[in-house]
């Protein structure tokens, strides 16, 4: 192919992939991959600019808006950022800034360093300190109007402020990222596959698609979370660095990142960068890479911009760690709703520091697609730095007798044959009275997440229902002292501990008996609004679907499933011997202390107690509870093995505290309490208050 071919031949698959990412939301390669071919098409635009059709660019910046949404003209464009991927490129584009500013290349300069977030980029425009109107990057000169649904995101203020508290004049454009946490797209997930609808493909595209939605509600209910960095036009606006916007930002309300850093020259943005990169497992969002920006405006504006990028800022790409290995087997199991779930086992691989030897395959149809076969060589990447995945196959290196794999027809756990769900890709047992199933969910009810009785483990679950004591959850409260002494290393202490803990369930919350059903679609989120809602088991079941479709967050296909699943015979049954055993919670409004009120912890290492029992008795105080370091933790609670949460922690300055210590900060906090309320005079008597005027006061009646 001549190199003219060629570069007709990138541009097209350029631009094909463009469309995908930026109008569908479904992306087919990966961003290294998709920047590799993009670099290749701009030094080959750069070698031969005469190739260049003005009628059929590259692409620049986003793409089109979608139709069905209004369309907006930015104030100033929202440009791309160049890229590079090691020091030696980052020590390049310093060099050829300080070209830009006339300076000798040698020059170094004060830097703002911020992380790339993987997200959706945004601009709001502002106009005599009042929000006009929000919308997406779109191409970069027009975008697509988003307000109603990115007002759903915490944090986003509706006016601006000048310092002396009057509406700030002129116009303002503050752009930022809308991003999807890990967290809650694993969560999102986790419901798409239990109710067999379709996955999202990674954070970024679970953000892109919930900002896109016409029902504000639907976003709404994607809890997605915003972080601003950067100012188009910004009149009035008293900054005259990239580190006072930041700081402004902060002020007027906006969320903005807590990672965020100064460097005084480009080693130090070398640090910055190093430093983030190894701590990338750990951040609550996907990144990228970090941007590297230089710091002072007027600077800025000297530099000025490409034909698509500023010269005064530059992302710095994180490499996405790969690894080849083979894939050993694919094992079918069977969760607790009856789906069929498909497991890759693979030869064990160290891949950003940790060893991976499983990964999860989702369905029939994941497999289908990407032709996986037992003895595959396979490419094995972690999304977001996280969650093994298999991203394809190397079919050059494919074993000659390997075969297609043949997804199970019948259960693997009972033989009953198995039911592809209709208008899904899943496929189900439908006998509910499966071992697998009844092992699962009863796994299920007694987990941390749901009733949290942790002398029932796995083994003891298994033992149970072999022994024939037990064929469901409600079983659980039938159990007698002799039963469980006599099972394998039983006795009599081990049976009494857990009967103390099936009589202490009996008190859960409404919520966790709500999760503990393994209804399909509800986790401990959706248990809790859908115990805010009815207020008891019996309001719950008698609910129609339409009054738990209305419930914030839910919707028409959840309440269906909430329905079906309550309506469910097995589960009726489990229900009656709930009631029976004396397990019907209702929705209490639980007391929360303010001591510890404003306050930011993070918990790590191995501790006396789970977690999420000081997690609990944390926020029961009124302070919150995060899963980074960062400037504004106010104290690290870290047991054994602390590891690099407690380096960062002793960087920043946190004070850190063990278990002993969390108690009596809190004990301290409730004497100060004590003390201050007996300091406290008497009220007068609220029936005679002008009794302290003096007669010639008046009350101002404001």
């Amino acid at each position: 192919m001549s190199t003219q071919a060629r570069y007709q031949a990138l541009l097209q698959e350029v631009q094909h992939h463009s469309r995908l990412y930026h109008q569908q939301d479904a992306p087919e390669i990966s961003d290294d991959a998709y920047d590799a071919l993009l670099r290749e098409l701009r030094a080959l635009e750069a070698e031969h600019p005469d190739w260049v059709d003005p009628e059929n660019p590259s692409p620049q910046v986003g793409d089109a808006p979608l139709p069905g949404f209004q369309s907006v003209n930015h104030p100033t464009a929202m440009t791309s950022l160049d890229n590079v991927f090691d020091d030696a490129e980052l020590g390049g584009w310093r060099e050829r800034l300080a070209r830009a500013l006339n300076e000798d290349t040698r020059q170094d300069f004060r830097y703002t360093c911020e992380l790339k977030i993987d997200g959706l980029s945004i601009n709001l425009y502002y106009r005599d300190g009042d929000l006009q109107w929000a919308a997406t990057r779109g191409n970069g000169v027009t975008g697509e109007i988003v307000t109603a649904q990115l007002l759903t995101i915490p944090g986003i203020p509706r006016t601006l402020r000048a310092p002396d508290g009057t509406p700030l004049a002129g116009e303002v454009e503050v752009r930022g990222e809308v991003y999807l946490s890990r967290a809650d797209f694993e969560a999102l997930n986790a419901q798409a596959e239990e109710l067999g609808t379709a996955l999202l493909k990674n954070p970024r595209n679970g953000a892109a698609g919930a900002l896109r939605q016409k029902d504000p509600e639907v976003t709404r209910a994607r809890r997605l979370k915003a972080i601003l960095y950067a100012l188009g036009r910004r009149d009035n606006v008293p900054v005259r660095t990239q580190w006072e916007v930041l700081e402004w930002l902060r002020a007027q309300g906006f969320p903005t990142s807590d990672y965020s850093r100064q460097a005084a020259g480009i080693e130090e943005a070398q640090a910055y960068h190093a430093d983030l990169l190894a701590r990338r497992p750990e951040l609550p969002f996907d990144v990228d890479g970090t941007v590297i920006k230089l710091d002072d405006l007027h600077l800025q504006s000297e530099a000025g911009f490409t034909s698509r990028a500023p010269k005064w800022a530059i992302a710095y790409k994180f490499p996405v760690q790969e690894a080849h290995t083979v894939l050993d087997a694919i094992e079918v199991n069977v969760g607790r709703t009856g789906k069929l779930a498909p497991l890759a086992h693979l030869q064990p691989r160290l891949i950003e520091g940790s060893t991976v030897s499983r990964a999860t395959l989702h369905n029939e149809d994941f497999i289908r697609d990407l032709d996986l076969r037992v003895g595959d060589t396979v490419v094995v990447r972690k999304a977001g730095g996280v969650i093994p995945e298999i991203v394809r196959v190397l079919k050059d290196q494919r074993p000659p007798d390997a075969q297609p794999f043949a997804f199970p027809t019948a259960c693997p756990s009972c033989g009953t044959p198995a039911v592809r769900e209709e208008g899904t890709a899943n496929t189900y047992c439908p006998n509910r009275e499966c071992p697998a199933q009844i092992y699962e969910q009863l796994r299920y009810f007694v987990s941390r997440g749901a009733l949290d009785l942790r002398g029932i483990g796995e083994k003891l679950t298994a033992q149970l229902i072999a022994a024939g004591y037990v064929q469901d959850a409600g079983d659980l409260y039938a159990l007698t002292a002799e039963q469980l002494s006599g099972l394998e290393r039983g006795g009599d202490r081990k049976a009494q501990n857990i009967l103390a803990q099936l009589e202490g369930s009996r008190q859960k919350p409404l919520w966790r008996v709500v999760n503990a059903l393994g209804i399909a679609g509800v986790g401990e989120r959706n248990a809790q609004a859908l115990a805010r809602a009815f207020g008891s088991l019996d309001g719950l079941t008698a609910a129609t679907p339409e009054q738990i479709a209305a419930v914030p967050g839910l919707g028409a296909t959840l309440a269906q499933s909430v329905t079906e699943g309550l309506q469910d015979a097995r589960t009726q049954t489990v229900l009656r011997k709930l009631r029976a055993a004396g397990v019907n919670p209702v929705e209490r409004e639980e007391a929360r202390g303010d001591l510890l009120s404003g306050l930011n912890f993070v918990i790590t290492g191995t501790l006396s107690r789970p977690r999420d029992e000081i997690k609990a008795s944390i926020e029961a105080e009124g302070g919150r509870v995060t899963g980074s370091v960062t400037g504004k933790t106010s104290y690290l609670v870290a047991g054994e093995e602390a590891g690099s949460k407690l380096t960062r922690a002793e960087e920043l300055g946190v004070k850190v505290l063990d278990e002993a210590g969390l108690t009596a900060l809190i004990g301290e906090k409730r004497a100060a309490r004590h003390e201050q309320a007996q300091d406290t005079p008497e009220p007068q008597d609220a029936l005679e208050p002008q009794a302290a005027l003096h007669p010639q006061e008046t009350v101002d009646p404001a």
